[in-house]
């Protein structure tokens, strides 16, 4: 492999009919995927440990309903690629194991991507910048579209539209802002999957009397990590009636 930073590796394969292929390597994206998959790994033979207990307790479990709540679980964090399941026995016993080939596979691929080009001027590594530049382009749009919201608000004046996107590119700056500090405080973690975690955050409310209490949940080790990383302090975990409105 070449080398564009400390972040990249690449490699240059040409072929006759001048057809170029750039595989590029990023081993700080390949440890997050690497993360990522470990957590999902964890959670998902978390859950199919729980249900396989939760049937071997029966007596005789119904096969459709074991089979519904076993593809429930798989249906989430990539299951089925994962894990293969099976019921034996008349006592409808589960078992289920990992996919090693299918895993082994998806660590080789871990932070790979291809580029190809008939582009006979240009450097690898300035084609390879020239695609960065273009995926954060993109990828600024589709934040703007779904995270930040930007969709068709039907505004009758000017001004208003140039307000609605001000907010918007305003809200994208903030974001990217947010993923700066999660890396100085090494989060491989995206500002979307950041704000998605604290999205769990939630308030109880109960009413005392003429007086209403919030109880703010548990922050998980996860939602800790994020506060921590922005400098924000956690939540007080009981609010008073002055502070809830």
């Amino acid at each position: 492999y070449c080398r564009t930073s400390e972040q990249l590796e690449y490699r240059e394969v040409k072929k006759e009919d001048g057809l170029r292929y750039i595989l590029c390597r990023n081993p700080e994206v390949a440890l997050s995927q690497h993360r990522e998959r470990q957590e999902d790994l964890a959670h998902l033979q978390a859950q199919l440990e729980q249900l396989k207990e939760k049937v071997a307790s029966q007596k005789r479990p119904a096969l459709k309903r074991v089979i519904r709540q076993v593809e429930e679980i798989l249906a989430h964090r990539h299951g089925h690629r994962f894990f293969n399941y099976r019921l034996e026995g008349k006592g409808r016993a589960l078992t289920y194991f990992r996919k090693e080939e299918a895993l082994a596979l998806e660590k080789e691929l871990d932070g790979l991507y291809i580029l190809r080009t008939r582009e006979p001027e240009l450097e690898a590594g300035e084609i390879i910048q020239a695609y960065r530049d273009l995926a954060d382009v993109e990828r600024a749009f589709r934040t703007m579209k779904s995270v930040l919201d930007l969709r068709p608000f039907f505004h009758r004046t000017e001004d208003r539209v140039r307000a609605h996107v001000f907010i918007c590119v305003l809200a994208y700056l903030l974001e990217k802002l947010m993923e700066k500090a999660l890396q100085r405080a090494q989060m491989p973690l995206s500002a979307e999957k950041a704000l998605s975690s604290l999205k769990q955050m939630g308030v109880a409310v109960m009413k005392v009397g003429q007086e209403s209490y919030g109880y703010v949940s548990e922050p998980t080790y996860r939602q800790r990590q994020v506060l921590a990383a922005l400098d924000i302090p956690l939540p007080s975990r009981v609010l008073v009636p002055q502070k809830l409105g």
